[in-house]
């Protein structure tokens, strides 16, 4: 579990603990705490991502978020309107604490959001596109931890050049992924942030992607000793990979692909 700030260290009465995502309508719960003039905090946490939403009765709604991945933290309107977005994912957690005094007060009054702001016009302002946007974020950065995996596997157990074989094995597919050829084709920045372009379809991407490393597997472990010993190393690093992000790469699609990848199971 994520570190929490020094600010939320006053946890409160815990009323619910680690309710399942998958299961929580987060809009919902919101509006059902603020009818009650609840005062507290809503904690919703998922891979490699947390936020926390603050209640204060008859008080506009103060929000935090932080994504572990890009290291962005961020408060207020654009926060909360992200939390809702990602706490409609399966597999996070929400917890609700209440809590009374200052401390309550002061970190609703430092992660404060527009006083016209509700949990349904941030559900309203979040919508597809925003999830979309997010996914395709997610992906690419999937995309190049998986990448990263499998070259260092190729690099502990060969000289090999990964980057010439990865080029190599694109070109042998793009009859089918036209896309994955130039990178830099189906990639756009925004805000300082990379993603997938939108007339990038996310399946075929990941699809392609593991073809290819698929292939530059292949390639290099080509004969005898050699072979197993490339496999086995780029098992290992993906297997770590599986271990650190399992919600994610399960959620794209890629857990089913990496030990195709390697050509060698590891459980």
């Amino acid at each position: 579990m994520p570190d929490m700030p020094e600010s939320l260290g006053d946890r409160g009465r815990a009323l619910h603990e680690n309710l399942d995502t998958a299961y929580v309508n987060l809009a919902a719960l919101l509006r059902y705490l603020q009818q009650r003039d609840f005062t507290g905090r809503v904690h919703v946490e998922l891979d490699e991502y947390d936020g926390d939403i603050y209640l204060t009765a008859r008080e506009p709604i103060g929000a935090r978020e932080r994504d572990h991945v890009t290291g962005r933290e961020d408060t207020g309107q654009s926060a909360l309107q992200r939390i809702l977005v990602r706490a409609s994912e399966p597999g996070g957690r929400v917890s609700v604490y209440e809590s009374t005094g200052e401390a309550a007060a002061g970190n609703a009054g430092q992660a404060r959001t527009s006083a016209t702001t509700t949990a349904t016009t941030a559900t309203s302002a979040a919508g597809a596109s925003t999830q979309d946007e997010i996914d395709r974020r997610n992906v690419l950065q999937l995309s190049g931890e998986v990448i990263a995996a499998v070259e260092r596997g190729v690099a502990a157990a060969s000289n090999e050049n990964f980057a010439a074989h990865f080029q190599a094995a694109r070109r042998e597919i793009a009859d089918d992924y036209p896309f994955i050829v130039s990178l830099g084709q189906c990639v756009e920045y925004e805000a300082g942030e990379a993603r997938l372009k939108r007339g990038t379809d996310v399946e075929k991407f990941v699809a392609g992607t593991c073809e290819s490393l698929r292939r530059v597997v292949e390639r290099v472990a080509a004969t005898g000793e050699r072979a197993r010993g490339v496999r086995r190393e780029v098992a290992r690093e993906l297997a770590a990979l599986a271990e650190r992000r399992p919600r994610a790469l399960t959620r794209f699609g890629f857990t089913p692909q990496l030990e195709r990848i390697a050509g060698l199971r590891w459980t």
